[in-house]
């Protein structure tokens, strides 16, 4: 249970697009002066779909930077990793372990930002002994290089509690202890369709 469990972990990796911050170790744009159109930046995101949902070591090494580095605090929190640390370092480290982790159906909900050398967008991925909807916010930072635009880093936070469950895990929340099987009713409600109103 727990070996699937990480390595299901493992390929949400995939699932990571990185935001810079400002103590980054991430180099400098190669071109300042070059910029993403709309259709590459829609590639690149299709190709991150692809690579979550089945592992290609082709696609990977094409498409991904020689300095590519993933951040997840979600994925870190599961597997012993320190809380802002790098949970793939090196390109190298990400496609051994997208080789050897489970893959999942994503769906891309929104693509909410396309600058420049960034893309930030939304997905939902449900699967498991749970089946629920899992969501998660993505960023990647792009480089152009040998000529194409590369994804150069990736950093992903989504709902772990739900990814949990659907991995066949249990926690324990206000002495109740919620499993696949004992699903919290909450969760399952049908959400309200009133629009929330702003005050100013």
């Amino acid at each position: 249970m727990r070996s699937s469990f990480v390595t299901a972990l493992l390929a949400l990796g995939a699932v990571s697009l990185a935001a810079p911050r400002p103590d980054s170790n991430l180099p400098a744009p190669l071109d300042d002066a070059k910029c993403m159109t709309r259709e590459e930046a829609d590639f690149l995101i299709d190709v991150y779909a692809k690579v979550i949902e089945q592992f290609d070591r082709d696609l990977l090494k094409k498409y991904l930077s020689d300095d590519f580095f993933d951040t997840s605090d979600s994925i870190n929190t599961f597997i012993h990793k320190p809380l802002g640390g790098p949970t793939f370092a090196t390109k190298a480290i990400f496609i051994e372990k997208q080789e050897v982790g489970a893959h999942f159906p994503i769906e891309i909900l929104s693509v909410d930002a396309v600058t420049c050398d960034t893309v930030a967008l939304q997905w939902k991925s449900t699967f498991g002994a749970a089946n629920l909807p899992s969501k998660g916010i993505t960023i990647m930072k792009m480089g152009f290089e040998d000529a194409i635009w590369k994804i150069r880093s990736i950093e992903v936070e989504f709902n772990a509690l739900t990814w949990l469950l659907n991995m066949g895990g249990s926690y324990t929340w206000e002495d109740v202890t919620y499993t696949p099987e004992n699903i919290d009713p909450a969760l399952v409600a049908k959400p309200s369709t009133t629009t929330p109103t702003r005050t100013t």
